[in-house]
C-alpha cells in the first residue's frame, strides 16, 4: 500500500510538472501575429484558396461533432455568419475534426451557414495545431491575429456575450478601424 502512495505522489507531480510545460492552442499565435492560411477542400468538395482567404477578413471556427460548448455556439454563429453574408470582405470558415461522412451527418440536424471543411485528427492537427474546443479566430486582410476566443460554455445565455467581442471587433475591422 505504501508503495502504491509513492507511485501516485510521483505521477502526480509529473503530471503537475508537464502541465507548467504545456503550451496552450493558439498560444502562438498572440494578437497582431502573422496567420497562414492554408488551401482547404470543404465538404462540399470546393476548395478554399488561401490566396483568396489572403485578401479577406476571416473568422474562423474550429471544432468536432462531438463537442457540446461547440454545438451550443453554431446558433449564435449561424446568426453572425447571415448577417455578413453579402459582405465581399469577410468568410466564415469552419473546420471540423471530424471525417467528411460524420460531419455531412451532424449537419442534418445542425445546419451551418460557414464555409465547412472536415479533417480527420492527424491531419487537424498538424495543419492547425488545435487541440481545444471549440476556437474561434478573427483574421484580418492583412493576415493577423486580431481577436480570438479559446473555449465555450455550457449555458445557452452566455454564447451571445462571450462571442461579442469578436462581432464588435469584426464590426471595427469591416469599418477600417
Amino acid at each position: 500500500m505504501k508503495r502504491l502512495f509513492v507511485i501516485i505522489s510521483l505521477l502526480s507531480l509529473c503530471c503537475v510538472t508537464s502541465a507548467q510545460d504545456v503550451v496552450h492552442p493558439f498560444s502562438a499565435y498572440p494578437a497582431g501575429s502573422a496567420f497562414v492560411h492554408k488551401d482547404l477542400v470543404t465538404i462540399s468538395s470546393d476548395t478554399l484558396r488561401s490566396v483568396t482567404l489572403d485578401s479577406s477578413i476571416v473568422w474562423y471556427n474550429f471544432w468536432h461533432t462531438r463537442c457540446k460548448p461547440c454545438i451550443l455556439e453554431m446558433e449564435e454563429l449561424n446568426r453572425i455568419a447571415l448577417t455578413y453574408k453579402d459582405n465581399p470582405k469577410v468568410r466564415f470558415v469552419a473546420v471540423a475534426c471530424d471525417d467528411s461522412a460524420s460531419v455531412a451527418e451532424f449537419l442534418k440536424t445542425h445546419p451551418m451557414e460557414f464555409q465547412l471543411v472536415a479533417l480527420e485528427r492527424t491531419v487537424f492537427e498538424n495543419t492547425f495545431s488545435v487541440s481545444f474546443f471549440p476556437v474561434n479566430i478573427l483574421i484580418d486582410a492583412d493576415r493577423k491575429v486580431v481577436e480570438k476566443k479559446i473555449g465555450g460554455t455550457l449555458k445557452p445565455d452566455q454564447v451571445q456575450d462571450e462571442l461579442r467581442p469578436l462581432v464588435i471587433r469584426l464590426g471595427q475591422l469591416l469599418d477600417g478601424k
